[in-house]
């Protein structure tokens, strides 16, 4: 028995199933039970009986973790906030708030943007009147936090004072204003040049050259987070003059890569342009350690895309030099999972810098899997060392799932580039189907983070959304949907939400199940079929023989079986896909009569399948008595 090479190679490039719907899964898993398990300690405990700071940071984690602001705990939270920080002048306090508020404002904007038309999407810049309940708390809490930075420095205490700061309280304060400069809070330039100056001369003075270099994010690598490379290479050596735009890289004498850089094209670390160890301490006495080095590393990445275009070339230089050292420091210390409270810090980092790599270091995949590996069975984070993590599990899950959610992208970042939609208008690049392109809005969405946003704050229109998933998913692979489409279903109450996504269910398997759960049953067996025809392991064609004969009501899974029984070129599934011309369902006979003629070179005679029905009984017929000469005429030949 031979194969139509054709239909081998069709079935090769749309059905191997290359790719995950589910790739990060274990992320997911993680940030959901994490989440769980802090809105119950949250729900469960007044807030008064913990401090501003905590309640702030607990709910800005709630927020960015994707629970409603609509919810009773968290507009609970705002509430108590609300009447506690009109005055405040903390600075962790009024940090954590100013992120907690602006976390909210992002939350509603991006159920916006999900279902905004794509010139919408293109054109969205920060809408004062989206969030307006949170935006007059946020320009006082901003306008305070700017009014404690220390008079003659750049530092900020942990609250006012003239003399005293450290660089833990500096780093929040200096991401809260962050913040107010997204949402366009008027804050005086010399207080950020304050910042520039207070880390740039407090960074250790001298250190080791290191080899290491960074390896920064591609114009396409942030598409999702829809922002550019910045320029940290200010004091680099003037290109040759013969170089063009957009040269390709070329190798050094050294052996490194030297780029032609265009200002559309900024690098890290050009040939010629020495990188250093310095690091920063907490109160710029010449020491480093890591968690204030991040600090000092983030502080001047927000200076940077506040000043870059307002300060003299030689300053910008400085600044540069700083921020290229410091990555210089961490790549030579490289500890990312000391504390949560570190790892959030490198989370800043590695996020408001775009960094891909710290030399070979994938940061964001060492710090999630450490993540994922140390939580524990209630899906809480617990940590021995400071910063308030010690035993309080909330702290320190607080954190955990700030960095699992990437938070610090929200601080700059435009909230159309929140993991949801993207501008590419490929979905196969990756090779993963987890993007889906939907051609109206000539964009992919992320089905996934489109099921937990539904799940976590469903909406009518954003569950009717879920029909252009449906309807521009690969047909053959729309199986996958299942898992996360039933587990929504289940978490949510309304019913007539149920009935929309058991509507989508139904179309997915081609029959309405009685209970949800058969869905899941269906899911399952699903899988199974398509594994065994990826395989093609002959061992399991009874099984498949099995499923063939038990399959009555779902047709996309008879098809399923269909194709993995022709994969695994099974001979016994001939008699069984000829008696399905017959089939009741113009579908199944279709598909039949499609699998038949993958078994044989020569083409059957036709077939109609939604003939009449004589006509198709008549030619039925004529395939099979074709098909058994087929067949006596390859045994013949052996």
């Amino acid at each position: 028995m031979s194969l139509n090479r054709n239909s081998i190679i069709t079935a090769a490039l749309i059905l191997v199933l290359t790719g995950s719907l589910r790739a990060n899964d274990r992320i997911g898993e993680a940030i959901d039970a994490g989440t769980d398990y802090l809105l119950g300690q949250v729900k469960g405990k007044q807030v008064g009986t913990r401090a501003e700071g905590q309640v702030a940071l607990e709910t800005y984690a709630l927020v960015v973790s994707g629970i409603s602001v609509n919810h009773p705990v968290v507009r609970r939270n705002f509430d108590y906030l609300f009447g506690r920080l009109s005055k405040s002048k903390h600075t962790y306090t009024l940090a954590c708030y100013i992120f907690a508020l602006d976390a909210a404002i992002s939350q509603i904007e991006q159920d916006l943007l999900i279902l905004a038309p794509a010139k919408v999407q293109v054109m969205f810049k920060d809408d004062p009147r989206i969030g307006k309940l949170y935006r007059p708390h946020l320009k006082k809490a901003v306008d305070n936090l700017a009014s404690i930075q220390m008079a003659g420095g750049g530092g900020w205490s942990y609250g006012p004072s003239k003399d005293r700061f450290d660089n833990s309280n500096v780093q929040f304060a200096v991401l809260g204003l962050g913040v107010g400069v997204k949402r366009n809070i008027p804050i005086n330039r010399k207080v950020w040049l304050k910042i520039l100056d207070h880390f740039v001369l407090g960074q250790q003075e001298k250190g080791p050259e290191v080899e290491e270099r960074v390896t920064m994010m591609k114009p396409s690598d942030i598409d999702a987070w829809n922002s550019k490379v910045k320029l940290i290479d200010g004091d680099k050596k003037e290109p040759e003059p013969a170089a063009k735009k957009g040269a390709r890289p070329k190798k050094s004498d050294k052996g490194r890569t030297t780029v032609v850089v265009t200002p559309e094209n900024p690098e890290v670390g050009l040939e010629g342009i020495k990188v250093y160890s310095r690091g920063f301490d907490y109160t710029n006495k010449g020491g480093a350690t890591w968690n204030m080095t991040c600090a000092g590393l983030s502080s001047l990445i927000l200076a940077r895309e506040v000043l870059e275009k307002r300060v003299p070339k030689q300053q910008l230089n400085a600044l540069n030099k700083a921020v290229r050292d410091g990555y210089g420091y961490l790549m030579t210390h490289w500890k990312p999972t000391g504390s949560y409270y570190g790892m959030y810090s490198l989370e800043k980092v590695g996020d408001l810098g775009d960094i891909k790599l710290f030399n070979k270091h994938d940061w964001f995949e060492e710090m999630s899997g450490h993540l994922i590996g140390q939580q524990r069975a209630d899906g809480s984070w617990v940590s021995s060392h400071g910063h308030g993590e010690n035993g309080e599990p909330r702290i320190a899950s607080s954190f955990a799932l700030l960095i699992l959610n990437r938070a610090s992208s929200l601080i700059t970042k435009n909230p159309n580039s929140r993991i949801i939609v993207s501008g590419k208008s490929n979905p196969g690049e990756s090779g993963a189907r987890d993007w889906v392109f939907i051609p109206e809005l000539d964009k992919t969405v992320h089905y996934p983070t489109l099921m937990r946003h539904i799940r976590m704050r469903p909406n009518v229109k954003l569950i009717k959304f879920l029909e252009n998933i449906v309807e521009n998913y690969p047909q053959e692979f729309r199986g996958e949907l299942i898992p996360d489409m039933a587990s929504v279903r289940d978490s949510i109450r309304s019913k007539s939400v149920r009935t929309v996504i058991d509507s989508h269910l139904e179309q997915i398997t081609g029959y309405e199940y009685k209970e949800w759960k058969d869905y899941l049953k269906w899911h399952r067996r699903w899988e199974r079929v398509m594994a065994i025809g990826v395989s093609k392991k002959k061992e399991n064609v009874q099984d498949l023989l099995n499923y063939y004969a038990s399959t009555k009501k779902s047709v996309t899974l008879k098809k399923a079986v269909m194709w993995a029984l022709v994969q695994c070129q099974s001979k016994e599934a001939l008699p069984l896909l000829l008696a399905d011309l017959d089939s009741s369902h113009e579908t199944v006979r279709r598909s039949a009569y499609g699998f038949i003629k993958a078994y044989f070179i020569n083409f059957p005679p036709s077939f109609n399948a939604a003939a009449a029905e004589a006509t198709r009984k008549a030619q039925a017929e004529k395939v099979r008595v074709w098909c058994s000469a087929e067949m006596a005429r390859q045994k013949a030949r052996g």
